[in-house]
C-alpha cells in the first residue's frame, strides 16, 4: 500500500498494547518486523482493543482468494471501486515481490472474513498472487478497530465515509446529525457534505482514478448539481466512461469541468429564474423551473376558497385515472 513501510527482516520485542482509538501508525510500525519472518501456520499474539488475540498466518493461492475470502460487512471501503486503476500503487509490488504486509481477519461460515486488507485482497485477485492474512478469533468491535487501522494508511473517500455516516445516522442516531458529529468528533458540515457525496451514483465515482480524489466539498457541489440535472450528468458520465474505456485519462479537475460544461449547455440551464407572486396575506405562488408552487395559510384563507382549490386538484386526479 502507499505509505506502508517495507518490512525489515528482523524480529523485535513484543509491541505495547494499543487502545482501540489509537492511530494506526504506531501499531503497524511495531508489528511489521514481527510478522515479516512468519511462515504459513506460524502464530503470534497481538493486542486488539486491549485484549490479546492469537493470530495464525494463512496463505491462500491467487486462484482461491475470491472464493475463499470475503470482506467484512463493516468495512466501509467500496469494493466495486477497487479496480486496476485505483490499485496501481499495489499491483507493481505484488507482481515483483508478492504481498509485503499481511492482512487481518477471522473465519466465518467456512470463509476468511477480511477486516484490514480488502485492497490487498483485490490486488491478489487481479494479479493471481498469493494472499497472506493473519486469522484470529475476533469480535465485531475488534474487526472494526482493525478496519480503522487499515484506513489510516489508505484513507477511505468522502463517498465511502458518507455511506457509513448515512447508516449510522439512520440506525444509531435517529437522524440527529449533531449527535453523530459528536460521536465521530467532526463537524456537522463535513458529515453533511460526505453524506451528499455518497448519494452520487457509482458510475460517476468510477470516472475518478480513485474515489478519494473527489473531496467532500467538491462531492457536495456535484451531488447538488446531480439533483437538478440528473439526466444531463448521467449522459455525460456515459460519454466520459466510454472515452476512459478507450484509454483516455481524466484528471479530477477535468471531470468536474466536463460536468459543469455539460450542465451549462443543457436546455434546462436557460430556464427562467424562480419568480414569486403574492395575492393576499396568506396566499402566494412561485414558479421554480418546471414547478408551480402554491402556498396557502389555512388560518387566513377562507375555507370555501380552500375547498374550491381542492376541487380543482381533484379533477386532475380524475383525469389521470
Amino acid at each position: 500500500m502507499k505509505r506502508a513501510p517495507v518490512i525489515p527482516k528482523t524480529v523485535i520485542s513484543p509491541a505495547p498494547k494499543i487502545p482501540s482509538d489509537a492511530p494506526a501508525a504506531p501499531m503497524v510500525d511495531s508489528l511489521i518486523a514481527r510478522v515479516s519472518a512468519m511462515a504459513k501456520g506460524n502464530t503470534i499474539t497481538l493486542p486488539v482493543c486491549g485484549r490479546d488475540v492469537r493470530f495464525t498466518l494463512e496463505t491462500i493461492s491467487g486462484d482461491l482468494v475470491e472464493e475463499g475470502t470475503s470482506v467484512w460487512v463493516g468495512n466501509e471501503r467500496d469494493q466495486e471501486l477497487l479496480t486496476e486503476e485505483s490499485l496501481d500503487d499495489l499491483i507493481p509490488s505484488f507482481l515483483m515481490s508478492g504481498q509485503q504486509n499481511p492482512a487481518f481477519g477471522r473465519k466465518n461460515a467456512g470463509k476468511i472474513e477480511v477486516a484490514d486488507g480488502s485492497r490487498r485482497r483485490m490486488t491478489a485477485i487481479l494479479t493471481s498472487s498469493e494472499y497472506r492474512i493473519l486469522v484470529g478469533d475476533l469480535d465485531d468491535e475488534q474487526m472494526d478497530s482493525l478496519c480503522k487501522i487499515g484506513n489510516d494508511y489508505r484513507p477511505t473517500s468522502a463517498y465511502e465515509r458518507g455511506k457509513r455516516y448515512s447508516k449510522r445516522l439512520e440506525n444509531e442516531f435517529n437522524g440527529n446529525i449533531s449527535s453523530l458529529a459528536e460521536a465521530e468528533n467532526i463537524s456537522r458540515k463535513i458529515i453533511s457534505r460526505c453524506i451528499n457525496t455518497s448519494s452520487l451514483p457509482r458510475n460517476i465515482l468510477a470516472l475518478f482514478t480513485h474515489p478519494g480524489e473527489l473531496s467532500a466539498r467538491a462531492g457536495d457541489l456535484l451531488a447538488k448539481a446531480f439533483k437538478e440535472h440528473e439526466a444531463v450528468m448521467l449522459n455525460q458520465a456515459d460519454i466520459m466512461s466510454n472515452r476512459k474505456a478507450s484509454g483516455e485519462k481524466f484528471e479530477t479537475d477535468d471531470i468536474l469541468k466536463h460536468f459543469h460544461d455539460a450542465i451549462e449547455v443543457s436546455p434546462r440551464s436557460t430556464r427562467i429564474p424562480a419568480t414569486k407572486r403574492k395575492y393576499v396575506a396568506g396566499a402566494s405562488s412561485q414558479y421554480k423551473g418546471d414547478k408551480f408552487i402554491v402556498s396557502l395559510d389555512t388560518s387566513r384563507i377562507p375555507k370555501d376558497v380552500i375547498e374550491k382549490i381542492e376541487a380543482i386538484l381533484t379533477t386532475l386526479v380524475n383525469t389521470a385515472n
